[in-house]
């Protein structure tokens, strides 16, 4: 199958969708199956080569999230090379200049039309203070979505939410993680002694975007209200983004930034950490949370979003009250003091990974394409 895929987020840019795409491109053509991936034209890393699956669009950052790129794709370079690609159906990944382009030059060339709901846009507006846009942007959304197929969204809990919102023509896309890129065997002590920590001190690890929807300031109180009772922990905050300068000047004492890291250094930091705290309520999955799980460590997690549908209290994870650094806290303190309580959640979360193929997901997907090419031709032979 020819698979199209418009995204304002692709790799270099770094995120959750970003990382989803790029290793469902990455995953597709390794199953023999042909990608080309429309996004936006954000800076290669020094000395690096673009990607030979994507067409760049001009792009310049977005004043409320710099990291983000708005496309300005030329709609008659779109559909050109589009229909030099031939593709059996184009997927949306993202709903704003990309994803219309997408759309437009999908209804020219009158190919089938996937879309993929990945973020939460009531919670993030609520971040940003963003409120008002809340109503106009769902008549918008529901325009959008009305033109795909299928929409499908990554977890049960964010695919009830999107009904709700008068989006019904609903399906799953979850996700997966390859127990060769995260897995306990990474551990390094050495890694963890950059943080003056001597084997059995606890690490505690977040892992993602440093971003006002990611509650990372939540994390930083429970964090400071524990005082001596943290012992010789250390809390490790692996990302980067709008907060950072602020993170670091806050210097709250036993916390380090480590910026992105990639690759086998990701790995070892997930590996090498004792606890994961993940305070975000605005996940509509949640990838680091499962990609900590199958890198063998106990994790904390609110309550909330696409992480329940994976998430179980005292079985794999203990969660607690969103927004609520009390019980964040005491959740902290807690796990910090008891390693056995650890050792079983760490169990549980293994478990849940080695139960998540990406076979099987790409199988589902790949049944969700073809079913929007049948109808499409239906449709076509129908006119």
């Amino acid at each position: 199958m020819r698979v199209a895929i418009f995204s304002e987020v692709y790799w270099p840019m770094v995120s959750g969708v970003a990382l989803t795409l790029r290793r469902l491109s990455d995953g597709l053509q390794a199953r023999g199956h042909e990608v080309r991936v429309y996004s936006g034209s954000y800076p290669l890393p020094p000395g690096a080569d673009d990607r030979p699956d994507v067409h760049r669009s001009p792009s310049s950052p977005l004043f409320v999230a710099p990291e983000v790129h708005w496309c300005r794709p030329r709609l008659g370079d779109v559909v050109a090379d589009l229909r030099r690609f031939r593709p059996d159906v184009v997927h949306l990944a993202t709903e704003f200049p990309m994803g219309v382009a997408g759309l437009r030059a999908a209804q020219e060339l009158r190919l089938p039309v996937i879309a993929s709901a990945h973020t939460d846009y009531e919670r993030y507006a609520a971040s940003y203070g963003l409120q008002w846009a809340v109503l106009p942007g769902w008549h918008y959304l529901r325009w959008f979505y009305r033109h795909a197929h299928k929409v499908l969204a990554p977890t049960r809990v964010f695919e009830q939410f999107l009904q709700s919102r008068g989006v019904t023509h609903t399906g799953i896309w979850t996700r997966g993680i390859n127990p060769d890129e995260f897995h306990p065997r990474f551990r390094s002590e050495a890694w963890r002694a950059r943080f003056g920590l001597a084997p059995g001190d606890p690490l505690v690890l977040y892992a993602g975007r440093l971003a006002p929807e990611k509650n990372l300031p939540l994390l930083l109180d429970a964090w400071a209200a524990l005082g001596p009772r943290r012992g010789r922990a250390q809390l490790v905050l692996v990302g980067d983004g709008m907060m950072a300068a602020g993170l670091r000047e806050r210097g709250l004492p036993g916390v380090h930034l480590t910026g992105y890291l990639h690759g086998r250094e990701l790995a070892t930091a997930y590996a090498s950490a004792d606890l994961f705290a993940f305070p975000s309520t605005t996940e509509t999955f949640g990838n680091v949370l499962l990609e900590a799980m199958g890198s063998g460590v106990a994790s904390i997690a609110a309550a909330a979003g696409g992480v329940l549908d994976f998430a179980q209290d005292g079985e794999n994870a203990l969660l607690v009250a969103p927004d609520d650094a009390a019980s964040l806290g005491a959740a902290l303190e807690r796990l910090v003091a008891d390693r056995p309580l650890r050792a079983r959640l760490a169990e549980g979360g293994r478990r849940v990974a080695a139960a998540r193929s990406w076979d099987a997901i790409y199988a589902r997907l790949l049944d969700d394409y073809a079913e929007a090419v049948a109808g499409r031709r239906k449709l076509l032979r129908a006119a």
